[in-house]
């Protein structure tokens, strides 16, 4: 089996390979780009590559110079403000020419340049960067607060330098100061930044920041004056009274009493506020706001037609627009609509429009585009148990014109492979409820035995948006065996059986990156109920579930915790043995890193693996930033388990600890993590060396 996969990986490997046909009769200009490290380098070729994204025989005038403007200014963003370019240019005859140019710009190629091969030699020069930034005192913000604003402070291995400085950086943090300011309250804050001192040989820059704030905006009263037609919005000052006033604060107001006029049906509502002192001191200004309301006529729903589908059943777009016609012509509900067909995945744009149907009508299109139905996707990744990984998967979107999808999804290790057909139907009946059909065949090796599982599942799923949990309840029919079985001789579990099953997930994230977390919390539960009255011969209960938190201890410090737990078992008296592909398998990189996938397993005296019927995890880190995509973890990961429900929840632990480096990634972090054992069983290894793609918990 195992060369059978290999050969399977060899292929789908080679679908990452491109095969360009190369054209020796007409040669194309190139970009180049040295001096900066092999990264920056292909980072700021490829800059090039997009913005001058037409092929091309030779490289212009203008061509030249704005990519050494490109270049330069990109340098300038990260505080090399002395950078220079040097461009070494082949033209059409293969003479070389040499062009210099720095931050002034000031040099012009002649206007007939053709250049067939550019190159450019960047030097960066000191970077400038803020050696003290002197503030003024206030009542409102602390020093480091103000500072915030301008740079942020060096992690743990970095230097002053990282606090980098440009003129554009310090206009802005005063900007955005100033606007901070005023959503305090503060409508005649100033915030004046200057350079006090610039070392141009070492970089040092001495700022100071001056800031007047000026007494406080209060706002103490607001009232409608008029309103110009049949309705009127109902409004409760006593909401906004004596909140700082700033702009923010009449947006709210406004948006407020705009939406009430949409869901009356007036959608042209003319809105005004006029600001009014009532009272001023050295330290606060009352304000009273008089707001004039013309709120239009009144507009129904017309006609709601769709353009530019003409591959999707008028059915299926209806039934996810919540307008119809009659209904008060209401532009939130409208946008909401265009956002459910966006939903359904199967459209480039979506946009509507509407026309006049007569007094107080107004008819509606929707303007779609429709995406290829097809797409083929290959994916290779690297785990530190299945090691190299990768997979196709086929899908065509839009299936029978309902919006339906259907996908084909291979993907092959070194350990295991996995077919699966899948068909999904979203928003069934006009709900938020996707019900799914799914085909599978999993082959995998575990530690001590090959899993082979082959079945059907339906399920339908739905998010519950007022309590921001995610919830699906799923059918099962698989068979469940395990072949090569190596378990120790006190197990009974099957390993040969037919398994019908009613599943419970729930889900909860609040994360603020399911890739990189740094923030919130997730939380998960699975609970399976299988029994031989849904199809199958097997009769046991399985539940699962945990939670993460993630959190800051200071800047760069970050803490990461887990709780998980699980247990399997049977309530039936006539049969007390569970299948053994359903029993717990602690261990590898997503659990306690001092083992391999499934070796933090119970074990017998000959150190065979029994498989847990129940298990405690508990996952602990602390993560110290050391760049803005480099990490420094330090972990400890423990667990406890059973073999036997009857000394439930665990009597045997095990404990790791480690650290490891993180180089966060679009696709999540790349992980290089060692843990060490510290209380090892007789067979178990001292400890376990992991290189995984994506987070552990």
């Amino acid at each position: 089996m195992n060369s059978l996969r290999r050969v399977c990986l060899t292929f789908v490997a080679l679908a990452f390979v491109p095969l360009v046909a190369a054209d020796d009769s007409q040669r194309l200009a190139e970009w180049h780009v040295d001096g900066l490290g092999t990264f920056k380098n292909r980072s700021l070729k490829n800059r090039l590559k997009i913005i001058f994204s037409e092929e091309k025989e030779f490289f212009s005038a203008s061509d030249i110079e704005d990519a050494a403007l490109v270049l330069i200014s990109a340098l300038e963003s990260e505080g090399y403000l002395r950078a220079k370019a040097v461009a070494n240019l082949e033209n059409q005859e293969g003479r070389l020419d040499s062009v210099n140019w720095d931050t002034a710009f000031d040099v012009f190629l002649p206007r007939d340049t053709a250049v067939v091969d550019a190159r450019f030699e960047l030097v960066r020069g000191p970077r400038f960067y803020y050696e003290n930034l002197d503030t003024s005192e206030n009542d409102t913000l602390t020093e480091k607060e103000v500072a915030a604003f301008f740079f942020s402070e060096p992690l743990l291995f970095q230097n002053e330098t990282s606090r980098v400085f440009t003129p554009s950086l310090l206009n802005s943090g005063a900007s955005n100061l100033q606007a901070q300011l005023n959503i305090l309250g503060y409508q005649e804050a100033k915030v004046q930044a200057e350079v006090e001192s610039m070392d141009e040989e070492t970089g040092a820059v001495r700022a100071s920041v001056a800031i007047s704030e000026g007494p406080r905006f209060v706002l103490k009263s607001a009232e409608i004056e008029q309103a110009i037609a049949e309705f009127s919005p109902s409004f409760d000052v006593s909401q906004y009274s004596g909140q700082p006033y700033s702009r923010f604060l009449t947006q709210d107001i406004t948006q407020d009493l705009r939406n009430q006029h949409f869901v009356a049906g007036y959608p042209d509502v003319a809105i005004k506020v006029e600001i009014q002192e009532t009272s001023r001191s050295e330290s606060e200004v009352e304000v009273s706001l008089i707001i004039e309301i013309d709120s239009g006529s009144l507009q129904r729903i017309g006609e709601i037609t769709f353009e530019g589908a003409p591959n999707t059943k008028d059915s299926a777009l209806v039934s996810r627009v919540e307008v119809k016609s009659g209904d008060p012509y209401n532009p939130a509900l409208l946008d909401r609509s265009r956002l459910n067909l966006s939903r359904l995945g199967v459209f480039n744009k979506v946009n509507y429009d509407y026309q006049d149907a007569g007094v107080g009508v107004r008819s509606v299109q929707f303007q779609l585009s429709e995406r290829y139905p097809w797409s083929l996707d290959t994916f290779l990744g690297w785990g530190s148990y299945e090691q190299l990984r990768g997979g196709l998967q086929a899908e065509k979107i839009n299936v029978r014109g309902m919006g339906h999808r259907l996908r084909f999804r291979s993907i092959l290790s070194l350990k295991s492979s996995l077919g699966e057909t899948r068909y999904l139907m979203p928003d069934v009946f006009g709900s938020r409820t996707t019900v799914a059909a799914k085909a599978f065949a999993l082959n995998r090796e575990e530690v001590s035995f090959d899993r082979e599982e082959i079945g059907v599942d339906l399920a339908a799923s739905r998010r519950l948006e007022r309590l921001n949990l995610d919830v699906d309840a799923v059918y099962t029919f698989q068979s469940l065996e395990a072949i090569s079985n190596e378990f120790g001789q006190e197990t009974d579990d099957l390993d040969n059986l037919k398994a019908g099953s009613l599943e419970l997930r729930l889900g909860r994230d609040t994360r603020d990156n399911p890739l990189n977390p740094k923030n919130g919390y997730r939380f998960f539960g699975r609970f399976e109920y299988a029994a031989e009255a849904l199809g199958g011969d097997a009769d046991y209960q399985r539940a699962d579930m945990g939670i993460s938190y993630h959190g800051e201890f200071s800047r760069g410090l970050f803490w990461h915790g887990s709780l998980s737990h699980g247990v399997i078992g049977s309530l039936s008296e006539a049969e007390r043995q569970v299948p053994t592909n359903k029993l717990f398998f602690p261990g590898g990189e997503n659990s306690v890193r001092g083992y391999q996938r499934g070796e933090a397993t119970p074990i017998d005296d000959e150190g065979k693996f029994q498989g847990a019927r129940s298990y405690a995890l508990l996952n602990l880190e602390l993560e110290q930033m050391l760049s803005n995509s480099l990490s420094l973890v330090i972990f400890v990961d423990a667990v406890g388990t059973s073999s036997k429900i009857g000394k439930y929840p665990f009597d045997d632990t095990l404990a790791s600890a480690g650290l490891g480096l993180r180089l966060k990634t679009f696709m999540g972090p790349i992980r290089l993590e060692y843990g060490y054992n510290l209380n090892r069983r007789q067979f178990d290894p001292g400890g376990t060396l992991h290189f995984a793609l994506g987070y552990p918990f």
